[in-house]
């Protein structure tokens, strides 16, 4: 078995999550549900088609899974009648808490009943369980929802939208795993290396290095890299630039044109009219 292989499932045995709710909806063209709250959640459109619109942007056909570690506030829409299942999950591990901190705020699966099958039986028999009402429900659609999420990681991992060695780190050095989970939590702090040395509880030169080792890039590089993820979806979401600037930390509109125009080629105008797609799917 490749190397690759192994260090995964060393990953995903060490994933577990609980299950807070789950529900199985039928939504009528152009009907809104809003969504709010953090942990992770899941929809699945197993029927129909829907939009994601806010603080998280996707858009699902039929067949489509959408996986978000942090949750958020958005609202669904329907186009046409459509069926979402819909699972509410919180870190049951140290190791899963950790691994949120290093997975984007959004993972889109298109194509997932194709791609996962036996992972879309596995959707439906929690819905299932659910309806039935039987002893043991809540255990059984938890072990379910483990499954259906290992396999959404696997999916970004396989589609090379994932990396593998930063999915691993909270295995490999929990300390760095800390400051990553700091960086995600609040990509607008102040952050420097020293600052985030101390959330390792190491000394500036070793996290340096330890950090490089383990994520394959300089704190300050992976920093930047985060709150461009950010501010790509903030401007989608028509947040000003200057607001933009302010929430990641820029001591000025100028700085974060200046940092987003190195980071993605245009300026945040101008990628905010460029029809670019922030949320990518995994395949």
């Amino acid at each position: 078995m490749p190397q690759t292989v192994d260090d995964l499932s060393d990953v995903l045995e060490r994933l577990r999550w609980s299950v807070d709710a789950y529900r199985k909806e039928t939504m009528a063209g152009a009907e809104r549900r809003e969504v709010r709250g953090g942990g992770m959640r899941f929809h699945f459109v197993a029927r129909g088609a829907v939009d994601v619109r806010g603080t998280t942007s996707a858009r699902l056909d039929t067949g489509d899974f959408l996986l978000l570690p942090r949750g958020g506030d958005y609202t669904l829409v329907a186009r046409g009648e459509t069926v979402v299942h819909t699972g509410d999950m919180d870190a049951a591990s140290p190791t899963a808490a950790q691994t949120v901190a290093v997975l984007p705020d959004v993972l889109v699966a298109c194509c997932f009943t194709s791609r996962e099958p036996l992972v879309v039986a596995l959707i439906e028999a929690m819905a299932n369980e659910v309806c039935g009402d039987r002893p043991g429900s809540r255990s059984v659609v938890t072990q379910l929802a483990n499954v259906v999420a290992a396999a959404a990681i696997r999916n970004w991992v396989e589609s090379g939208c994932g990396s593998l060695p930063l999915l691993s780190v909270p295995l490999r050095d929990s300390d760095v795993a800390r400051a990553l989970e700091a960086i995600h939590d609040a990509p607008g702090s102040p952050w420097t290396v020293e600052a985030l040395a101390r959330v390792a509880l190491a000394s500036r030169s070793a996290f340096a290095k330890r950090f490089r080792e383990t994520v394959g890039d300089s704190p300050a590089r992976y920093l930047a890299r985060i709150r461009m993820e950010h501010a790509k979806r903030l401007l989608a979401d028509q947040v000003t630039v200057a607001e933009v600037a302010v929430r990641l930390g820029y001591g000025s509109e100028a700085a974060f044109s200046r940092a987003f125009r190195r980071h993605a080629g245009l300026p945040p105008t101008r990628w905010r009219h460029s029809g670019e797609e922030p949320v990518r799917p995994l395949g």
